[in-house]
């Protein structure tokens, strides 16, 4: 799967569409959560805009799929995202939407807590950095 590169816009687009996929259902709450927390304005996009990136990046996953599984929680690949943020501010706010759109749906999977947990590891952050 490509990597967005210096593309820091389409990195987060990326790592919301992660987030919303993380647990293998998307769920009204979390679309609810999305635009009652103007997730999309918050990073510089349009709704259609982040949405059509999770269709993308849903299409590429499945493109790269083997022997009936798919990889979303690829590691290397979420590292590659990560490191597309390089800024300490949109990290906060990228981790604040993970943890908002995750906790949406009443319950947060263990996908879901590995993404955001490897999001505040790789980018040094702690818990009381996003909820404060």
């Amino acid at each position: 799967m490509p990597t967005s590169g210096r593309d820091t816009r389409n990195a987060i687009a990326r790592l919301i569409g992660l987030t919303l996929m993380a647990d293998g259902e998307l769920a009204d709450g979390e679309l609810a959560a999305l635009d009652r927390h103007d997730i999309p304005a918050l990073i510089g996009l349009n709704r259609d805009a982040l949405l059509q990136s999770v269709v993308d990046l849903s299409r590429e996953l499945l493109d790269e799929s083997s022997g009936g599984r798919v990889a979303v929680l690829d590691p290397a690949h979420i590292d590659a995202l990560l490191d597309a943020v390089p800024n300490p501010q949109q990290r906060v706010l990228v981790a604040r939407a993970m943890l908002v759109l995750s906790k949406s749906d009443g319950t947060i999977s263990p996908p879901e807590h590995s993404l955001f947990r490897r999001a505040l590891t790789r980018w040094h952050l702690t818990l009381d950095d996003v909820v404060s």
